[in-house]
């Protein structure tokens, strides 16, 4: 009896070391991980002379260009290198392999390849380009996409999510000031505000009658928007009802 005892409580001081060493062996894993992700080197990419910044804080870099699908056109983001006008690290992604810090676009630049015109969205580079999403149509469909993958593809309209202003009083853009809802063309002309200081975006979706259909958050309280695709009118801008009133 004592004999058997004896090996329960060796099985069970086996297990426990087995376990501390499996333990081990996975904090070591763990931290060479991070270590060698630690280690990757960052590569920037070169400054661009494309901008300037009058008071010298700011330097500039050229993002990845975007062919839009089945037109000349080609969108060239203008990003800031410098960290402080990054918003909370939204754009930024990892890799194990050397990489750009990709940030927030400061400005885009629209190439017409077969006319050679360029032409900037904005005037200046004071805004946040927080998202830009391309709408597609299919020829002889009424449904919508964002994406364009074959020649029957055609380009809408670019719509954005804009920060331009110092909403909350702490002296710079970023954010977590109130944001803009904004239409193009395909061109980047005829650039124009939707709906501005939106609380939140919930979301954008599309219907076939050509309709862009927004919801979102002002104020506190809840709309809901629709937006002729063609035309870039708003149909309507309802309030949501209230609730236990």
């Amino acid at each position: 009896m004592e004999e058997n005892k004896f090996f329960k409580w060796l099985w069970r001081i086996n297990a426990i070391g087995l376990f501390l060493l499996l333990c081990a062996g996975l904090f070591s894993f763990v931290t060479e991980q991070l270590r060698h992700f630690q280690s990757v080197e960052r590569i920037s990419p070169p400054i661009s002379t494309l901008a300037e910044d009058p008071k010298g804080v700011e330097k500039w870099v050229l993002g990845g260009s975007e062919k839009i699908a089945e037109t000349p056109y080609i969108m060239l983001p203008l990003i800031s290198e410098d960290r402080k006008v990054k918003v909370r690290d939204k754009g930024m992604y990892y890799s194990s392999r050397p990489y750009y810090i990709d940030t927030i676009a400061k400005n885009i630049l629209f190439i017409n390849s077969d006319k050679s015109q360029n032409s900037w969205l904005f005037k200046t580079n004071n805004q946040l380009i927080l998202q830009h999403r391309i709408l597609y149509t299919v020829q002889k469909s009424r449904n919508y996409y964002l994406s364009g993958n074959n020649k029957t593809s055609q380009a809408k309209l670019i719509y954005y999510k804009v920060f331009d202003r110092d909403t909350n009083g702490d002296k710079i853009v970023t954010t977590d000031d109130k944001e803009n809802f904004a239409v193009s063309s395909i061109s980047g002309k005829g650039y124009k505000i939707i709906v501005e200081n939106i609380e939140r975006i919930i979301s954008v979706s599309y219907s076939k009658k050509n309709e862009m259909h927004l919801l979102y958050q002002k104020e506190g309280m809840g709309y809901f928007l629709r937006l002729n695709i063609e035309s870039l009118e708003i149909i309507s801008n309802v309030a949501l009802p209230k609730v236990g009133v």
